[in-house]
């Protein structure tokens, strides 16, 4: 099934309906403001299964992250998957 580019359009603009991709801002107690970039990526299962990433979307966000978690800043993260 094909869709035209007004059809498409209108989708892609609904209300209500998650976002693929942006900012996510959160205010934390101890640090502040984090900003956390997110990406949406649909697994080509039957399920509708989603992976959503989280990174941290500035240098400051990064820092107050490695803060919470007792890293070094710049330091090697472990990711296992």
């Amino acid at each position: 099934m094909t869709a035209g580019a007004d059809f498409a359009e209108r989708v892609t603009t609904l209300p209500g309906l998650p976002r693929a991709n942006g900012v996510l801002r959160l205010v934390h107690p101890e640090e502040g403001e984090l900003r956390l970039a997110y990406e949406t990526l649909e697994l080509p299962a039957d399920d509708d299964q989603r992976l959503v990433v989280h990174i941290p979307a500035d240098d400051a966000s990064a820092a107050a992250l490695d803060r919470l978690t007792g890293r070094r800043s710049g330091a090697l993260r472990a990711v296992s998957g």
